[in-house]
């Protein structure tokens, strides 16, 4: 028990420092529901240069959501006014049919990468997260965020 104690203090810090240059999370989908026409931004400032990020989205969703894959398109708005924009799948189980989620009772936690070793010069970002399903809301939504993590 006191070995516990003592291994407390590391992982709260460890757990905290996971995403050394920006993280952000939004909960704001009513029913569960990620509409359509809900594009969500998170915007930061770097202070430094950084010489080498990696670029992770956070996706929450109820135990078994009835999908697959989340389509997404990031728009990464960078210090200079430039725009780069991603599109990829937000993807929640293998072809074998292995989840790629963590889950804990009915809510399950994805981090995928979507942008890696990409370099951070001192400014103002924005990224704006769009769901471009076929569908006018994508069901068994909890929360969206991003991180900007140093890349080793």
């Amino acid at each position: 028990m006191k070995k516990l104690f003592l291994l407390l203090p590391l992982l709260i810090l460890t757990s905290c420092t996971q995403f050394g240059i920006f993280s952000e999370t939004i909960k704001d989908f009513d029913n569960n529901r990620w509409e359509k026409n809900d594009a969500k931004s998170f915007s930061f400032q770097i202070n430094e240069d950084v010489d080498k990020a990696n670029l992770v989205i956070l996706f929450s969703h109820v135990y078994e959501p009835g999908y697959d894959k989340v389509p997404v398109e990031v728009t990464f708005k960078k210090a200079d006014g430039s725009e780069e924009t991603i599109k990829t799948d937000l993807l929640l189980i293998d072809e074998d049919g292995k989840s790629y989620t963590e889950c804990v009772g009915d809510v399950c936690d994805l981090k995928q990468t979507v942008k890696e070793n990409f370099t951070l010069p001192k400014g103002d970002y924005t990224i704006t997260i769009s769901n471009t399903t076929n569908l006018p809301y994508l069901p068994n939504v909890i929360a969206l965020g991003i991180g900007v993590e140093t890349a080793e």
